[in-house]
């Protein structure tokens, strides 16, 4: 029976393979070729055109005005303002004396603290409280009578010592040739002189004059490169040595050599001495002496720096000075800061010296030509 089964499947299986091979068979259709489609993109909706704000140009600024010249202020401006601590501390008290129409005792004697205490001088004090006084009874002084006297007064004691100053301490003449005009600077410690010194020689440089400086504050280093500096700026040749040589020595080396390039002006700075040590004014002395070797006449000037704001005591410094040096001139300083710049007229009258040069400031500008009346003027507040 087995075998009646195998056939049975034999013939199941013939039977469905003619089946199949006989079904045609469906051709298959060439792909067809597939076309890219173009994707456009939707065109974007326009967007309305946003309204610009209209903007106001700004208005094109104003050039800028170029800036006005620098105004020059004269020395006696410059004076009047360095002298306006004496004037209102001490001056400008004298206008509230003259309350009745004639001084009485009282106010006469307030004239006569008043002016004390400007350091105007014992002496000159003195002789003008008795004027007062013979004015007062004759009935000739009021307030403004008062003060054209004072100012005449004072004027009168000082021009004719003033007007024996060397001019050449001011003016550089080009037309004149000859030797090396020395010029030794001295004074105490603190009065000035090396910034004094600088601004002479900025001063003679400017009107062409050839500068020689000669560094004798050897002492003090600070002082010979400060003193560089102000000869750098003007165009003035220093001689400096090393710090503690022999101050005589470089006054000799300094005016040696101003007279080998044949220099308008040699220079001299020297060291601060208090006036009281007499050993160290033996040396300013000898520092003196030592310039004779090589020009007989020289120094032409010894000028004294005195500081304002020393007041009576200058009066004792510059005695000493004189008394040691013989000097020939005065040079005063620091009016700006002091209220006893009244003691120049001290000094002149009393020393018969008269003064060269006042300083009210630190420039070179600040340092001029002492002219009386332009000084009293600023004192009196005329």
């Amino acid at each position: 029976m087995d075998w009646l089964y195998v056939v049975v499947g034999l013939l199941v299986i013939a039977l469905a393979f003619l089946v199949f091979k006989k079904k045609p068979k469906t051709p298959e259709l060439p792909k067809k070729e597939e076309t890219p489609t173009l994707t456009t993109k939707a065109p974007a909706e326009e967007k309305a055109p946003v309204a610009q704000a209209e903007t106001t140009p700004a208005p094109t600024p104003a050039p800028t005005p170029a800036p006005a010249p620098k105004k020059e202020i004269s020395f006696s401006d410059r004076l009047k303002l360095g002298l306006s601590r004496s004037r209102q501390e001490v001056w400008g008290k004298l206008s509230g004396l003259f309350s009745g129409p004639k001084l009485d005792d009282d106010a006469i004697e307030s004239i006569e603290e008043l002016l004390y205490s400007a350091d105007i001088g014992t002496a000159t004090v003195s002789e003008l409280i008795e004027e007062v006084k013979k004015k007062t009874k004759e009935g000739e002084l009021d307030e403004n009578s008062f003060k054209s006297f004072l100012f005449n007064f004072l004027k009168d004691k000082m021009k004719p010592i003033q007007e024996t100053v060397d001019r050449s301490l001011y003016t550089f003449n080009k037309n004149e040739s000859g030797k090396t005009k020395v010029i030794m600077v001295v004074g105490v410690n603190g009065a000035g002189k090396t910034t004094t010194i600088g601004k002479l020689a900025t001063k003679l440089r400017a009107q062409g004059a050839s500068v020689v400086v000669g560094a004798c504050d050897t002492f003090r280093a600070a002082a010979v490169d400060q003193l560089q500096v102000w000869c750098d700026r003007a165009g003035a040749t220093m001689i400096r040595a090393k710090e503690g040589a022999n101050p005589s020595g470089v006054g000799y080396d300094a005016l040696q050599a101003a007279m080998n390039v044949n220099a308008d002006y040699c220079i001299l700075d020297t060291a601060g001495r208090l006036h009281t040590k007499e050993n160290l004014m033996d040396e300013l002395a000898k520092s003196k002496n030592v310039l004779k070797k090589l020009d007989p006449t020289a120094p032409h000037q010894i000028l004294l720096v005195i500081d304002a704001i020393t007041g009576q005591n200058a009066l004792r410094q510059a005695e000493e000075f004189h008394k040691t040096l013989d000097l020939t001139g005065l040079i005063f300083t620091k009016c700006d800061g002091s209220s006893k710049a009244g003691s120049a007229v001290t000094l002149v009258s009393q020393l018969k010296l008269p003064i060269a040069y006042i300083g009210v400031g630190e420039t070179a500008e600040d340092l001029d030509v002492f002219n009386v009346d332009d000084y009293l003027n600023a004192l009196l507040g005329n």
